[in-house]
C-alpha cells in the first residue's frame, strides 16, 4: 500500500502438535473456500484472490490469542476490521493447505517484517489492502508480494514521481492528462511496492532505482507480465492490472531453480 501497513506477526513459540512434512515439489494451491464474490486468478503456481471485505466473515475462534488481544488494542474501527478479517482470510487458507487448524498455525516475520508460516515455511503469502478490498497470494516454494491500491487523486504527484519512479517513468506519467497521470502513477507503484514485499526488505530499496516499461491506455484486466524490467534481482517476475473497477494491482513472482 502507499502509506505502509505494518501488521502484527507472532513470534514463533513451540508448537504442541507434531511439524507437518514440508514437502519438496510445489503443491497445487486451492482457491479459497467459500468465498462470495471474489476474483481469482492463477499465475505461475501461485493464486490471487482479490474478495470484498464484508465478504469475510470474521472468525475470532481462528486467531490465537495474542492476534485477538492486538486486534482489540486497536481503537480506529475500520483499521480492526480490516486487521481481522485479514488474517482470518489467511489462517483459513493456510489451514485449507496444511491441514492444520487455523489457530493453531504460528506465524513468524523476517527481518524486515514480512510475514512467515513458521510450521511450513515454502509456503510463501503476501496481503495488501486497498479501499473495501482486500488482495491476497499464496504460492508453494516461490516467494511472491503482492499490492492493491484504490485510483484517487494522489496529493503531490510531481514529488511522489520523483521520489519513487526513474527520470523517464516520471516524464511519462507528468506528461499525461491529470486523470491518466495519477492512474499511471499507481500502476508503477503497485509494481515496485509488490517487488519489494516480495523481496521483504521492506522501502530499503530506492524504488526509482526500478525501471518499469508500462504502455499507456486502459489497464488490462487480467495480469499481464510486465516485459521489460531493469533493477530487479535476477528470477522476478512483476504482473499488473485491473482486478475489478476503480484499482490497480500488481503482483511479484520470484521463478526459483
Amino acid at each position: 500500500m502507499l502509506k505502509a501497513l505494518f501488521v502484527l506477526a507472532t513470534t514463533p513459540t513451540e508448537m504442541s502438535c507434531p511439524q507437518p512434512r514440508i514437502g519438496s515439489s510445489p503443491r497445487t494451491i486451492p482457491r479459497p473456500d467459500g468465498l462470495g464474490g471474489a476474483q481469482v486468478w492463477r499465475v505461475k503456481t501461485s493464486v490471487v484472490v482479490v474478495v470484498p471485505l464484508n465478504a469475510i466473515a470474521l472468525n475470532p475462534q481462528d486467531l490465537p490469542c495474542d492476534e485477538q488481544a492486538y486486534a482489540d488494542r486497536i481503537q480506529h474501527r475500520r483499521t480492526k476490521h480490516n486487521f481481522g478479517v485479514g488474517r482470518t482470510l489467511l489462517r483459513q487458507w493456510l489451514s485449507q493447505v496444511t491441514g492444520y487448524p487455523a489457530h493453531r498455525l504460528t506465524l513468524g516475520t523476517g527481518p524486515h517484517g514480512k510475514p512467515f508460516l513458521v510450521e511450513d515455511p515454502s509456503l510463501q503469502f503476501n496481503l495488501s489492502h486497498g479501499g473495501d478490498w482486500l488482495a491476497m497470494v499464496l504460492s508453494d516454494h516461490q516467494p511472491v508480494g503482492i499490492d492493491l491500491e484504490p485510483i484517487q487523486p494522489r496529493r503531490r504527484l510531481p514529488q511522489l514521481c520523483r521520489r519513487y519512479l526513474s527520470p523517464e517513468e516520471t516524464r511519462q506519467v507528468l506528461a499525461l492528462p491529470s486523470d491518466q497521470s495519477h492512474t499511471q502513477f499507481l500502476r508503477y507503484w503497485t509494481c515496485k511496492e509488490a517487488y519489494v514485499k516480495g523481496l521483504g526488505v521492506g522501502l530499503t530499496i530506492p524504488l526509482n532505482t526500478v525501471e518499469l516499461s508500462l504502455p499507456l491506455g486502459p489497464q488490462p484486466t487480467e495480469p499481464q507480465v510486465i516485459a521489460s524490467a531493469q533493477g530487479l534481482e535476477p528470477g522476478w517476475q512483476l504482473y499488473q492490472w485491473q482486478p475489478i473497477p476503480g484499482c490497480a494491482a500488481a503482483l511479484a513472482f520470484h521463478e526459483q531453480g
